[in-house]
C-alpha cells in the first residue's frame, strides 16, 4: 500500500522550481510558421486579461510585420452577436529578417506574453525582440519592440476596420433582420493628437424590443434596460515617438532601438458618442500599465494553485485550458463556448461563429466547475453575475409565461438580456396564446428547464462552501431561491405517495416532449436531472446560516422539499441502476447521459457517499460511450472513483489535435459546437481535478484526496476545498506526502491509496498511523 506523510512538505516538485517556474515548462514555442490556411489565421497565440483579449497573428512575422485581431467580451452589435474590435498591424523596418533567420513565436504562460524574437542566429543573438500582452489591471493591449543589436529600426502602426459597410442580415436562429452599421475612425483629441481612434456604435437598435415583443414578454421591457442601444466599443492606439500620418496609420518619427505601442479598448452604453470618446481618450492617458503589476498579477494566480502530473501533456493542457480561462473570465459576461474570444476567421466571415451569440447552459458551464479546486473563486463569480444582471427579465417572464413567482432560464440564453433564440420560441408567435406563451417550439427544449437555474445555484453554494463569502452569497442567493421557487410552482398533480408528479417536463434534449399538448404516451414524467438537481440544492439551502431566508421561505421550501419525488430507478441484469426518467419516450434525440446527473453535476452518488454501487452500475451500462466536447462521462468516472478509466478519457482528450485551420494545442476542435470549442479541454480539467480532490459534501465538509488517481501518475499540487482549505503536496514513487492549511482542517481530509490498473478500479481508503 502507497505510503501517506502528513505534515510540513520539504520538496515539491513545482514548488522547488518556483510555481511560474513549473508553469514555464509548459510555455508554447514555435521555430516555424505552418502553413496558414484559406479560411483560418493558422499562425495565432492568445492574450487577454479576463474581458480585453487578442489574437496575436504571426503569419507575416517573416515580413517584418505582426498583427492583432482584438476582441472583448462586451463588445456586441446591433444583430446581438458578439463581434471583433478591429486589426491592429506593426511593420518594422528593416526587416529584421535581413539579419539573419532566426524566429521563434512563443507564448509565455506565467506571464501572458506573446514573444517574437526575429533574426539574428539564436534566441540569444536575435535581431528584433516583440513582446505583446494584454494588461492584468488595465485594459490596454501593450507591444514592446527592442532591438537585440542596438540597430535602430521605425514601425508603421495600421489599424484596419473589421466591418467598412453596413450589413442587413438575419443572425442565426432569429426571426429579424438586422442592419450592423460600419465601423469608424474618430476624430483625434487635442490631449492626444498623435493616435487613431476607431470604434463601432450601436444607434436605432430593435433587437431588445423585437426579441422581448416576439417571445411575448414586452411587459418585462422595464425590468432591465436595452443594453445593445448606444453601446459603443472601440479603441485609442497610441505610442511614445510615433507620429499620425493618416487616420489609420501611426508611424515612427525617427529610427529608435526601442518602442512601445498602447491600444486602450473601453466599451460604454451611452447617449451620444461623447461619453465613450472621453472615457477611451481617458484612459489612453494613463499610458503604459506597469509591467511590474502585470507580471504580478500573474505570479500570484499561478501561486494559488496547480497540477502538475508526470504526463507532460496533460499537464500543458491543464496549464493552458486554466490559462484560456483565466484571460477570458474575469467580466460579467460568461466565456463564450462556441469559439471563445478566439475565433481566428478570414474575411468575409471575420465575427462568425456557428450557434451564434446565445450561450448555451449544456456547454457554457464546462468551464466553471474545475474553478472550485483551483481556488479561482473570482472567475467563477463573474458566471453568477452574468445571470444575477439577468434576473429581473427572468423573474417577469416567469410571471408573465406561468402567472408565477420564481424564474427559469432556457438552455439558450442570451448575456446582455436573458432572452432565448427568437425561432427557438418560434416566430411570428407575438400576442398569440396559442400554443400557451410559455411553450418552446424547438423540439429539443419544448419542457427542458435545466438551462441553468438548478446547477447554477449549486454553483454559488459550492462557492459559499468553499470560501466562506457570506457577502457573496448574499449577493447571489436571489438567484438559488428564485430558481428553486419557481419549481415549487411549476407542478401541482400530486399522486398517490403524497409527492408532486413532475409532467410534463423533459429529461435534457435526450428524452423529449414532443409537440403540445403533451401527450403521456410519449412524454417525460419526473425526469431524473430536475429530481436529483432539487434534492441537491434543497439540502444545502436549508442548511444555510440562520438568517439568510425568511421563515416563510423555509417552511415552503421545507413543504416542497418533501413532495419532490422519489429518484426513479430501475434494474439491469438484476443490479439497481438509476433511470434518466420515471417515464421515458421510446426514442432518445441526443446523447446525454442524463441518469447520471445525479453523479455530475449534482453529487449526490461518488465516492464516499450512499449507493455508490446503483451509480457504478448506472455508468457501466450507460447508453451513451462517447466522450468528446460536452459529454461528461470523463467527469463521471472520476467522481465514481474509476482512476483507469478517469485516466484513459483524460489522456485522449489532452491529446486531441487542435480544431482544423488552427495550430495552438489548447484551440479545440468544434465537436458539437464551433471552433475554438470551451467544452472540450473544459471537462478534462474538471475531470482531472475530480481524479484529485473531491467534497463529500457532509455537515464535517470532509475532502476526499486522490479518490480516482492511477499509481502510474506523480503529481504534485497545490488545490482548494471546503472552507478556505488548501492541501498542498505530492505523489511520488506512490509515497503520497502533504500539508493542509488551516492545520485545524488536517482531520477533514481522507486520503485515499493510488490505484494500481491491476488492482481493480476504485479508491482505498488510507487512515496514516
Amino acid at each position: 500500500m502507497p505510503a501517506i506523510t502528513i505534515g510540513v512538505v520539504v520538496a515539491l516538485l513545482a514548488l522547488a522550481q518556483g510555481a511560474a517556474g513549473a508553469v514555464a515548462d509548459y510555455d508554447v514555442s514555435w521555430n516555424d510558421l505552418a502553413k496558414e490556411s484559406a479560411t483560418e489565421y493558422t499562425n495565432t497565440m492568445p492574450i487577454g486579461n479576463g474581458y480585453l483579449a487578442a489574437n496575436v497573428l504571426g503569419g507575416d512575422a517573416l515580413s517584418g510585420t505582426i498583427t492583432l485581431l482584438i476582441s472583448q467580451s462586451g463588445a456586441w452589435s446591433e444583430a446581438g452577436e458578439l463581434i471583433k474590435v478591429g486589426f491592429v498591424t506593426l511593420t518594422f523596418t528593416p526587416n529584421p529578417f535581413s539579419k539573419g533567420s532566426f524566429f521563434q513565436m512563443s507564448l509565455n504562460v506565467s506571464t501572458a506574453t506573446v514573444q517574437f524574437l526575429l533574426g539574428g542566429s539564436s534566441a540569444a543573438q536575435h535581431e528584433l525582440a516583440v513582446n505583446t500582452y494584454v494588461d492584468a489591471n488595465q485594459d490596454t493591449i501593450v507591444v514592446a519592440a527592442q532591438s537585440g543589436s542596438a540597430t535602430p529600426f521605425t514601425v508603421s502602426v495600421q489599424s484596419t476596420l473589421v466591418r467598412t459597410q453596413p450589413q442587413t442580415f438575419m443572425p442565426q436562429y432569429d426571426c429579424w433582420n438586422y442592419t450592423v452599421a460600419p465601423d469608424q475612425f474618430g476624430d483625434v483629441t487635442a490631449s492626444i493628437p498623435d493616435s487613431v481612434v476607431f470604434y463601432h456604435r450601436n444607434v436605432n437598435t430593435t433587437f431588445f424590443k423585437n426579441t422581448l415583443t416576439g417571445e411575448n414578454i414586452p411587459g418585462a421591457m422595464s425590468a432591465i434596460p436595452d443594453r445593445l442601444e448606444g453601446r459603443t466599443t472601440g479603441a485609442v492606439v497610441f505610442g511614445q515617438g510615433l507620429t499620425r500620418t493618416s487616420q489609420s496609420t501611426l508611424v515612427s518619427a525617427a529610427p529608435a532601438t526601442a518602442v512601445t505601442v498602447g491600444i486602450a479598448v473601453v466599451t460604454r452604453v451611452t447617449p451620444t458618442l461623447q461619453p465613450w470618446l472621453d472615457a477611451a481618450v481617458q484612459l489612453a492617458q494613463l499610458g503604459i500599465p506597469s509591467r511590474a503589476e502585470h507580471e504580478s498579477w500573474w505570479a500570484a494566480l499561478w501561486n494559488r494553485s496547480h497540477i502538475e502530473t508526470s504526463d507532460f501533456i496533460v499537464t500543458r493542457q491543464y496549464v493552458l485550458e486554466r490559462y484560456l480561462q483565466s484571460i477570458q473570465a474575469r467580466s460579467p459576461f460568461p466565456i463564450k463556448f462556441n469559439g471563445l474570444l478566439f475565433t481566428a476567421n478570414r474575411a468575409p466571415k471575420i465575427d462568425y461563429r456557428q450557434g451564434g451569440g446565445l450561450n448555451w447552459w449544456q456547454n457554457l458551464r464546462l468551464p466553471y466547475y474545475n474553478m472550485l479546486g483551483s481556488g479561482d473563486f473570482d472567475q467563477l463569480a463573474t458566471l453568477f453575475d452574468s445571470f444575477l444582471g439577468n434576473l429581473p427579465l427572468a423573474q417577469a417572464r416567469t410571471s408573465i409565461y406561468y402567472n408565477h413567482t420564481g424564474a427559469f432560464w432556457p438552455e439558450y440564453t442570451h448575456p446582455l438580456m436573458g432572452t432565448t433564440h427568437p425561432e427557438s420560441y418560434g416566430c411570428d408567435r407575438a400576442g398569440k396564446s396559442d400554443p400557451p406563451v410559455g411553450y418552446s417550439e424547438d423540439r429539443y427544449n419544448h419542457y427542458n428547464l435545466q438551462g441553468g437555474g438548478l446547477d447554477l445555484s449549486l454553483m454559488i453554494l459550492d462557492h459559499y462552501t468553499h470560501t466562506q463569502d457570506l457577502n457573496a452569497l448574499k449577493k447571489y442567493l436571489p438567484l438559488v431561491v428564485n430558481g428553486v421557487l419557481f419549481y415549487t410552482q411549476r407542478w401541482s398533480e400530486v399522486g398517490p405517495d403524497g409527492k408532486l408528479i413532475f409532467f410534463p417536463t423533459q429529461s435534457l434534449e435526450t428524452w423529449q416532449c414532443p409537440g403540445y399538448p403533451p401527450n403521456q404516451t410519449n412524454c417525460v414524467t419526473n425526469d431524473t436531472p430536475t429530481i436529483v438537481g432539487l434534492q441537491a440544492v434543497l439540502a444545502r439551502l436549508l442548511t444555510l446560516p440562520a438568517g439568510l431566508l425568511d421563515p416563510a421561505t423555509i417552511q415552503a421550501l421545507t413543504k416542497f422539499r418533501a413532495q419532490v419525488p422519489p429518484l426513479p430507478l430501475g434494474t439491469s441484469a438484476g443490479k439497481p441502476v438509476i433511470l434518466p426518467c420515471k417515464i421515458c419516450p421510446a426514442n432518445t434525440s441526443n446523447v446525454e447521459n442524463a441518469e447520471l446527473y445525479p453523479v455530475h453535476p449534482y453529487r449526490l452518488y461518488g465516492v464516499g457517499k450512499p449507493n455508490l454501487d446503483t451509480a457504478l452500475n448506472t455508468f457501466a451500462v450507460k447508453r451513451f460511450v462517447s466522450d468528446i466536447g460536452w459529454n461528461q462521462n470523463a467527469m463521471d468516472a472520476a467522481l465514481l472513483g474509476l482512476a483507469t478509466q478517469a485516466q484513459a478519457y483524460v489522456v485522449a482528450r489532452a491529446n486531441t489535435a487542435p480544431a482544423t485551420g488552427y495550430r495552438f494545442p489548447a484551440f479545440m476542435p468544434d465537436f458539437q459546437d464551433y471552433a475554438p470549442s470551451s467544452d472540450h479541454l473544459g471537462v478534462f480539467s474538471n475531470a482531472l481535478t475530480y481524479m484529485l480532490i473531491q467534497s463529500l459534501d457532509d455537515p464535517a465538509q470532509t475532502i476526499l484526496l486522490l479518490p480516482a488517481w492511477p499509481c502510474a501518475w506523480d503529481v504534485s499540487f497545490k488545490v482548494h476545498g471546503p472552507l478556505s482549505t488548501v492541501i498542498e503536496g505530492q505523489l511520488h514513487d506512490g509515497k503520497l506526502t502533504f500539508a493542509v492549511t488551516p492545520a485545524s482542517r488536517l482531520p477533514a481530509v481522507m486520503a485515499s491509496a493510488c490505484q494500481d490498473p491491476d488492482g481493480g478500479d476504485g479508491p482505498t481508503p488510507v487512515t496514516p498511523a
